[in-house]
C-alpha cells in the first residue's frame, strides 16, 4: 500500500488563453487545450512525478476521458486501485478561461460525479487509506465525507487543500483535525477568523491554526510567496523570478510538494522550499502539470536560489 493517500477529484480541464485581451460578448481567437485535472489528480501526479509513494480514491464517469485519466495515473506508477468508474456518470470538467496575462478570468466547474465519493464509498476503500502514512484531503469532498475521514481514520496525519474560499468552509469547524493545511490568504481568513491585511496578521492566523491544533501551516501569498508556521519554526520563502505560462496548477504541485517531503520527515522551512520550487516549475508550464517536474529538478532550482 502507498504511504499517502489522496482522495479528492479528478476531472478534465478545458483551458481557453486569447491571443489578445479578451472581449467580453464575443468569441476571442486563441489557443484551447484539453487535458487530465483536478485538485486531487494532479496533487496525486505531482507527488508520482516527484518520487512519493501514492495512491488515489476517487471516481470517474464511464466515458474515454475518464478512463484514461484513471490509466495516466496508473502509467506513472500511482496505485489507481480506489479509482472507480461509475456507470451513466460523466467524468467531471472543469473549464477555464484564461486572459492575456495568463491569469484565471472565469470558471465553470462540473463536479458532480464526485458526490459519489460518501462515507460509504470510504469505507469500501477503507484498506487503502487506512494503511497510508499521510492522507490528502481536497475541497472538493463534501462536508460529510471530509468529517467521516477524520473520524475514522484519526490516528493517521491529515493534509488538507481547501480549493477555495466557498469550499473551505465545509472544514472550517474541524480544520483542528488535520495535521497540515495549505490555505491561500482569503482561505486562511475563512478557517482562521482572522482578518489577513499584512505580515503580523500571517502570524496571528498561524498561531490560530496551531491553537485549533493543526501542526503545520503553509499560507500561500501569490506573487507574494509563502507563510509557514509550526510550533518551532515560522517565515517567509519569497519566489524567486518565474517565466510564467500558466499559474494553473500551481498550487497543486506546492500540496504535492508538502505531502512527499512530509512523508519523508522533514523540517517545515525545507518543505515550504521544495514547495516553491515546485511552484515555480509548474509556472513555466502552460499545463497543469508540469511534466518535466521531478525530485532532482526542484532540488536543482532549491540550490540555484540558495
Amino acid at each position: 500500500m502507498a504511504d499517502i493517500t489522496v482522495i479528492g477529484g479528478i476531472n478534465i480541464d478545458i483551458e481557453g488563453r486569447p491571443f489578445k485581451p479578451l472581449k467580453r460578448e464575443d468569441s476571442n481567437p486563441g489557443r484551447i487545450i484539453l487535458s487530465y485535472g483536478g485538485v486531487g489528480r494532479n496533487i496525486a501526479e505531482n507527488a508520482a512525478r516527484m518520487g512519493a509513494d501514492v495512491a488515489m480514491v476517487s471516481v470517474v464517469g464511464d466515458d474515454y476521458m475518464g478512463k484514461g485519466a484513471k490509466d495516466h495515473l496508473a502509467g506513472l506508477g500511482a496505485d489507481v486501485s480506489g479509482i472507480d468508474i461509475i456507470p451513466g456518470e460523466t467524468t467531471a470538467t472543469y473549464l477555464s478561461i484564461l486572459n492575456h496575462r495568463n491569469d484565471m478570468e472565469l470558471a465553470v466547474n462540473d463536479m458532480n460525479v464526485v458526490e459519489h465519493i460518501l462515507p460509504d464509498y470510504i469505507d469500501k476503500k477503507a484498506d487503502i487509506i487506512s494503511s497510508s502514512r499521510i492522507i490528502a484531503m481536497d475541497g472538493n469532498l463534501c462536508r460529510r465525507t471530509i468529517e467521516y475521514v477524520t473520524e475514522r481514520f484519526s490516528n493517521i496525519p491529515m493534509f488538507f487543500d481547501p480549493v477555495s474560499t466557498l469550499k473551505a468552509v465545509r472544514a472550517s469547524d474541524i480544520i483542528g483535525r488535520f495535521t497540515c493545511i495549505k490555505p491561500n490568504v482569503m482561505e486562511a481568513e475563512t478557517l482562521s477568523g482572522v482578518k489577513i491585511e499584512n505580515e503580523d496578521d500571517l502570524r496571528r492566523a498561524g498561531y490560530r491554526f496551531l491553537e485549533l491544533g493543526v501542526e503545520k501551516i503553509f499560507i500561500t501569498l501569490n506573487k507574494n510567496g509563502v507563510y509557514y508556521r509550526d510550533r518551532h519554526d515560522e517565515g517567509f520563502i519569497r519566489p524567486g523570478k518565474v517565466a510564467i505560462s500558466s499559474a494553473t496548477g500551481a498550487g497543486d504541485s506546492f500540496s504535492a510538494a508538502i505531502l512527499a517531503k512530509m512523508a519523508e520527515g522533514q523540517d517545515i522551512r525545507k518543505i515550504a522550499e521544495y514547495g516553491m520550487a515546485a511552484a515555480a516549475l509548474t509556472m513555466e508550464s502552460p499545463h497543469a502539470v508540469n511534466e518535466k517536474i521531478c525530485g532532482e529538478e526542484i532540488e536543482r532550482r532549491i540550490r540555484i536560489n540558495v
